[in-house]
């Protein structure tokens, strides 16, 4: 804050034009944000030492009392007994005086009181004595404050130096408190010699309550005038102390235009008005002023606390702790919310407009408005504050759902779908290592926005058929990521059976983490037992007769919603063969099936005729919950000549794990900073960088030449769809911008925030408020960590049963047009392309190459496969994949083009962008195969073949009855 000197003399032209200048920018607010803050409560303390604030601070019996309430914090603040030096006492009564002196009581440091006019209040005298204050400025006249009161102050025990400060009207006490200001400091955005000027009426008070705080903070004189006229002492202060400029509160209704005249009249420079349909919106304009134009020359400003003060008697009082001790120094913008003749219970609609837009986030941090009330009941209502709450909240209370911490639905995921069971249970650790001593049953509360765990807490909540449950321990679930609070798996001390009702109640309690606390929406699920098995297991029986290579057996397989009894074996005597037209018995076909197998099969002495049909008897098999098999039975068919491709499916996308990338660690001041405040941005579900698609995308950062740490914080942030590109510029930026500042700017850009998330790599430690480095190199790219993934499932149906699938070729032939369309670089390729496909399983490898593998591994390079091979025959082969390069997965409408089998051991060569592949045995040239063939197949296959597939053109269709692994 500028002060200047009494008695300087004109400043130049330039200066007035420029004063002038700034004066009308400060009569345009600033627009406000879009949204309330995400979260309001009011700011209660903490009376009965059970760490749960519980009345209002400053909630006096009667003005008095509630002027000492706010003495005595502000004295707490300057470090209690003894701390303050300077007191004012002003008359309860008239009240004129306490405001007045705002400026000077700035100047001072020093807090008010109130006392009646013919007698000394016992609070203020204890006050006095209990805080050892030295000094005592006794307000206004003996008609304000009667000499038997100065009389008995100079009598206390600490003997206090008492001096009246009065005049012969409010006037001119406003003027002489003025003048014991020693410099005379600069209104806001101005480097003139100012003075703040409101109607000095008794039903006007509530313009000076308003701005106030701020004559305080700014020490300005804080003058008063007559609606119409401009009084003859305040006139000659201004003159007289050279007041360049004048800040009128207040509209012309207030304070005339003609007020404003008299003072350019008297040689003021500049005079500006803080407009105002009521005192309440004026201390609207007040409030975004102190936010936006005034933010210099008040310095620090609470973001998250605002005051509701009365008009008058209440708020005359305020404004020491609102401009200094409330919240350790940061001032805290009061809104008038109760004016004379106005209704006690409403809220204004100028404050309840602007607590609807205050930000919903301060920085990185979700914005929780702390809201004060100065005085009790009667001064703020009740209604009042919980209106005021209402209007600032943007996010009600948090919702939960309640699931099981397992895949108890065996729909591959682990969330809030799945039904919680009885026997959810689970042992409780200590650490990572050490079990406790007790176990229970585990059950997940799903919350919709992040939540500490707290048991205390969730012991009050959670019930358990009504009553309150036996909670034993709570924990952050570990399913949905290291940084993923949303979810708290709960472990009980009481068992769960199926049809127990588990609920969450409503309570007081709040939930969150950092500032961002709010309620929990009730909510109950019901225990699920798991439906009772009932399905039989299901035989499948399939014989080919004719084939080229005689066949003597019949494949059986079995199948079951759970799964086969592990004792469960086919035995001889319950098969028997009915032998097809003509054709022999055999008494005594022979079984080769191991117990619990899902394959089996029954040979018999002679090679199989059409017609032949093998017999199981009931209850041939039985499954894990005890169900049999019903009789089943299958006949032998003739095999067909060259099986040819009759449909290729695929499965929607599912976007199985997401790419990452860090921001560089020159952003971040201070080596030692790094590894906590790292700065992870990651791909967000449902979006176009999901999955293997993120993994092209590249993150750049970039510093403007024309930069400057002088201008206020500028970070332009831009998405470009096509390139794949996010492009973070810092234009300006001060000293003083944060990480905070950062992840604020990359999520208030749409097109980001609609793809990618923001936060620290440390969940735990990450620190927003570590100031921002600079960027020692332009344009400093990052690439994605490659770890995006995407799953798919291919389904190729046959228009005839099938041996043997040559997967290599096969697979070859469906994802060559994805190759031929999207024609990777070599780069793509190297990194995640589909290069060739390896002939057999084979252990992890990082060629980029894609492989067969016994199962989906989360770490895998590039495309991975699992086949469901064709043994025993079958019309169906599925394919499940995993890729990290979208761009060459196939898609629906691809024409795919398979060739027939050449046998003979001639090596298949794939289409431009895809290698050639290595020489196969000749027993698998063809794509599919019905029967074994020979030892003596050495020469060409004739297509008509039906050992080997014929030739085909089939388009990939997507279809919802292919599911994703």
């Amino acid at each position: 804050m500028t002060t200047y000197s009494k008695r300087r003399g004109r400043r130049s032209l330039a200066a007035i034009v420029a004063a002038m200048l700034m004066a009308s920018v400060l009569a345009v607010v600033a627009g406000s944000p879009a949204q309330a803050a995400n979260t309001a409560f009011e700011v209660k303390v903490d009376t009965d030492n059970d760490n749960v604030p519980d009345a209002r601070e400053f909630a006096g019996q009667d003005r008095y009392d509630t002027a000492l309430r706010v003495a005595k914090n502000f004295a707490t603040s300057k470090g209690g007994l003894g701390a303050v030096p300077v007191a004012f006492v002003a008359s309860g009564n008239t009240l004129v005086d306490s405001i007045s002196v705002a400026g000077f009581a700035g100047y001072a440091d020093a807090p008010i009181l109130l006392t009646p006019t013919g007698s000394l209040h016992g609070g203020v005298a204890d006050f006095i004595e209990d805080y050892g204050v030295d000094t005592v400025y006794v307000l206004g006249g003996t008609a304000a404050v009667d000499d038997a009161t100065l009389t008995a102050i100079e009598g206390l025990n600490n003997k206090p130096m008492v001096t009246r400060i009065g005049g012969t009207d409010r006037y001119e006490t406003a003027a002489n408190l003025a003048g014991k200001i020693d410099s005379v400091s600069s209104w806001c955005g101005t480097d003139a010699a100012s003075a703040v000027l409101i109607n000095g009426g008794t039903d006007m008070l509530a313009y000076g309550v308003a701005v106030q705080t701020a004559v305080y903070r700014m020490q300005l004189p804080l003058l008063m005038t007559a609606a119409d006229e401009l009084p003859d002492a305040t006139a000659e202060f201004i003159s007289e102390n050279d007041i360049e400029h004048v800040q009128i509160i207040g509209s012309t209704d207030i304070v005339s235009a003609g007020v404003a005249s008299a003072l350019t009249t008297l040689g003021v420079d500049t005079v500006a008005r803080v407009d105002g349909a009521s005192a309440s919106a004026v201390s609207v304009e007040l409030a975004k002023m102190a936010n936006d134009g005034c933010k210099d020359t008040l310095g620090l400003v609470s973001a998250d606390r605002v005051a509701l003060v009365r008009g008058n008697p209440d708020g005359v009082v305020a404004a020491p702790v609102l401009a200094t001790s409330l919240t350790g120094g940061f001032m805290v913008t009061p809104l008038v919310v109760n004016e004379p003749m106005g209704d006690a219970n409403s809220l204004p609609a100028s404050v309840r407009d602007y607590l609807a837009a205050t930000p919903k986030n301060i920085g990185a941090d979700k914005l929780n408005l702390g809201i004060v009330a100065i005085g009790g009941t009667a001064a703020v209502s009740q209604a009042t504050m919980d209106a005021a709450i209402e209007a600032a909240a943007s996010s009600g209370a948090l919702t939960v759902a309640i699931g099981a911490n397992s895949d108890t639905n065996k729909d591959k995921a682990i969330n809030q779908d799945d039904p919680v069971r009885p026997d959810t249970t689970t042992t409780i650790l200590v650490d990572a290592t050490t079990p406790a001593s007790s176990t229970g049953p585990v059950f997940t509360l799903y919350f919709s926005d992040d939540v500490e765990p707290d048991l205390a807490k969730l012991q009050d909540l959670i019930e358990i058929n009504g009553v309150p449950a036996v909670v034993s321990h709570v924990a952050s679930s570990n399913t949905g990521g290291a940084c993923d609070k949303r979810r708290i798996d709960v472990t009980l001390g009481q068992p769960l059976k199926g049809g127990d009702t588990i609920s969450v109640v409503s309570s007081t309690a709040k939930f969150g983490t950092g500032k961002d606390q709010r309620t929990v929406a009730p909510t109950s699920e019901t225990v699920m037992a798991a439906p009772p098995d009932r399905a039989r297991p299901t035989i499948s029986i399939v014989g080919i007769a004719g084939a080229r290579e005689p066949r003597s057996l019949f494949n059986v397989s079995f199948s079951d919603n759970v799964m086969i009894a592990g004792t469960a074996v086919l035995a001889t005597n319950e098969v028997r063969l009915v032998p097809g037209p003509g054709a022999a018995a055999d008494p005594a076909p022979a079984v080769d099936h191991t117990a619990g197998a899902a394959t089996a099969t029954v040979t018999i002495n002679r090679p199989l005729e059409p017609g032949d049909r093998l017999v199981i008897s009931p209850g041939a098999v039985a499954d894990t919950s005890g169900n049999v098999s019903a009789g089943t039975s299958g006949t032998a068919i003739k095999a067909q000549a060259s099986p040819k491709i009759s449909s290729i499916l695929m499965s929607n996308l599912k976007h199985s794990a997401r790419a990452s990338w860090t921001v560089p660690e020159t952003l971040v001041a201070g080596a030692a900073e790094v590894n906590d405040d790292e700065i992870v941005i990651t791909a967000k579900p449902g979006g176009d960088a999901d999955g293997a698609a993120g993994n092209g995308w590249t993150m750049v950062f970039d510093r403007a030449s024309t930069y400057s740490a002088q201008k206020p914080l500028d970070i332009d942030v831009r998405v470009d769809t096509k390139g794949q590109r996010v492009t973070v510029r810092f234009n300006n930026g001060p000293v003083t911008a944060t990480l905070g500042d950062l992840l604020a700017a990359l999520k208030a850009n749409a097109a980001f925030d609609a793809r990618f998330t923001a936060g620290f790599g440390d969940c735990e430690n990450g620190d927003p408020k570590v100031r921002l480095g600079l960027l020692t190199v332009r344009n400093q790219s990052v690439a994605a960590s490659g770890t995006g993934r995407t799953q798919f499932a291919i389904e190729v149906n046959f228009n005839a049963f099938v041996d043997v699938v040559t997967n290599d070729e096969l697979l070859a032939d469906i994802l060559a047009p994805a190759a031929v369309r999207t024609r990777p670089t070599a780069a793509e390729t190297l990194a995640a392309g589909i290069t060739r496909i390896r002939t057999a399983p084979t252990a992890d490898t990082a060629d980029g190459g894609l492989r067969i593998v016994d199962d989906l591994s989360a770490d895998t390079p590039a495309l991975t496969e699992t086949v469901v091979t064709a043994t025993p025959p079958t019309r169906k082969v599925r394919y499940e994949m995993e890729t990290a390069l979208v761009k060459n997965l196939p898609m629906a409408r691809d024409l795919v083009q398979t060739a027939a089998g050449t046998g003979g051991g001639t090596a298949v060569t794939g289409p431009p962008a895809i290698a050639a592949f290595p020489a196969v045995p000749a027993v698998a040239t063809g794509y599919a195969v019905d029967a074994v063939t020979g030892a003596d197949n050495t020469g060409a296959q004739d297509k008509v073949d039906e050992n080997f597939n014929a030739s085909s053109q089939v388009r990939i269709a997507v279809s919802s009855s292919v599911k994703t692994p």
